[in-house]
């Protein structure tokens, strides 16, 4: 059995966040003790953040801090970084312009300490300016995922609603084994969080609010990229693949359709962001059809379904919507 320094490493990559990285450290260093082990990753920041840093662990030595610099190579990579230098049983990630609840190490040290969940997940709130403020004296509300009398089906919720944020959970490390964030993605929460919760039973949620993400008007999804419809392809294709070695199994169908629609309205809604139009490729048509027979008698709408299964007509009425809106005469305007 592995031995582990720490109970609990955190991991935040960083690059250029000089606007937000001191509110960040600041929210966690004010809270945490010896059994925690603070990974910071600089991927190739070429503005004041890592000055910052070095202030501010100047002045606070106490806490065990790692700091690793790279050149500039995504966050993917960051995060494959961090967790190679980890020595937590569990492992949790923040995002450097984000925040965490004053309560969140109080909260969760008491169970990982006890040892018994793989997986938490809890609740987060967005802010744009200022945080949330945290409840006074808050315990945690544990509520374990029911395998034993549901099965799978427990996790139709979650797989329904694919909120699949890396920094709203904690994981025991041995989880993690020989998983790696994919290189270049930007999506890479939607292709990493889900299949976690196919490898346990142990999994618990909290009904608590322990992380504030701030919305930030830089962030992936306000400034979406072409690449960004490849990665939930990507993401699409993943668990198609996953879905077709399990094939015996119908609960794992129902949780796959969930993340399925979920990967395939993102999609939609991205390509018309770069296109100005429902646009499909022939591979992510393709694939989108095999996801739809997948979605065939699940819980997924079945108007959604015949949407995945001909895709194409969803392009052909979006271009027509848009020709018609640039043709549309624009009213005239009196003059006085």
């Amino acid at each position: 059995m592995k031995d582990y320094s720490h109970l609990l490493s955190i991991i935040i990559p960083f690059y250029n966040d000089e606007r937000f990285i001191i509110d960040c450290l600041g929210s966690l260093f004010c809270q945490i003790d010896q059994d925690v082990q603070v990974v910071l990753v600089d991927d190739g920041s070429n503005d004041n953040t890592n000055h910052l840093i070095s202030g501010f662990l100047n002045a606070n030595s106490d806490v065990q801090v790692k700091i690793i610099h790279q050149h500039n190579q995504g966050i993917s990579i960051a995060r494959n970084v961090g967790l190679q230098q980890a020595t937590g049983k569990f492992i949790a990630f923040l995002d450097a312009d984000d925040i965490l609840s004053k309560n969140y190490y109080a909260v969760i040290k008491p169970l990982l300490s006890a040892d018994e969940d793989d997986l938490i997940d809890f609740n987060y709130q967005r802010f744009t300016d200022t945080p949330p403020v945290a409840a006074i004296n808050e315990i945690a509300d544990r509520v374990p995922y029911n395998f034993e009398a549901e099965g799978l089906s427990c996790l139709k919720p979650l797989f329904k609603h694919s909120m699949w944020h890396l920094w709203s959970r904690v994981y025991r490390q041995t989880l993690l084994d020989g998983d790696s964030f994919e290189a270049g993605r930007r999506y890479e929460d939607v292709i990493f969080a889900p299949f976690q919760y196919l490898k346990t039973q142990k999994i618990a949620h909290l009904n608590n609010s322990l992380y504030y993400y701030r919305d930030n008007a830089l962030g992936i999804t306000r400034n979406i990229k072409k690449s960004d419809i490849d990665d939930l392809h990507f993401a699409l294709n993943k668990m198609i693949s996953y879905t077709q070695t399990h094939d015996e199994d119908p609960l794992l169908r129902q949780l796959a359709a969930g993340m399925l629609l979920n990967c395939f309205n993102e999609i939609k809604n991205m390509t018309k962001a770069v296109h100005g139009f429902y646009h499909y490729g022939p591979a992510l048509k393709r694939d989108i059809k095999i996801a739809a027979r997948i979605c065939q008698g699940s819980d997924i709408p079945a108007k959604k379904v015949m949407q995945m299964r001909f895709p194409e007509v969803d392009t052909r009425l979006s271009a027509l919507r848009r020709a018609l809106k640039k043709t549309k005469p624009r009213p005239a305007t009196s003059s006085v």
